[in-house]
């Protein structure tokens, strides 16, 4: 009986510290996620904004090249961003949801949604989608304006 019970003795305390290590994982990487949405919900407003005002300056440029108004961008609501294009007409409605930590866009033929997460090298909001793909905002706005504009339909 005595090799009998060192080994359940051994096994009963090998499980059991396992349990312990896999808590203590677990409780780590919950309070990693909890500080990741923290941190999108700090910085996503930031990232909001200057995607924003990104998509309006682009906007602006190309309605100065064109020496008229080509696009006309609504952003009276501090959430939302609205882009016509005048000819031929077309629309382009963008919202961010803070408590989501997302960006919808919609044009019609184009809808989606951009994530915002947080860089793990850089510590900064970035754009992703479901399939944790990450996306420039340049570039990104430009899609939208032309390629998301261009199926459009108001």
């Amino acid at each position: 009986m005595g090799d009998f019970a060192k080994r359940q003795a051994a096994q009963i305390t090998y499980a059991e510290e396992q349990r312990k290590e896999a808590a203590i994982q677990a409780n780590s990487e919950s309070q990693a996620s909890v500080e990741r949405e923290n941190l999108k919900r700090k910085l996503g407003p930031d990232l909001w904004l200057s995607f924003r005002e990104l998509i309006v300056a682009k906007c602006q440029a190309v309605n100065k090249e064109l020496g008229k108004e080509h696009y006309r961008s609504h952003d009276e609501l501090p959430n939302k961003l609205r882009v016509i294009r005048l000819s031929p007409v077309a629309n382009l409605s963008l919202e961010f949801f803070p408590d989501g930590n997302r960006i919808h866009y919609d044009s019609g033929e184009c809808v989606g949604d951009y994530l915002i997460e947080i860089d793990g090298s850089s510590g900064q909001a970035i754009l992703s989608d479901a399939y944790h793909r990450t996306f420039e905002q340049e570039s990104t706005a430009e899609h939208l304006l032309e390629n998301c504009l261009e199926k459009a339909r108001f």
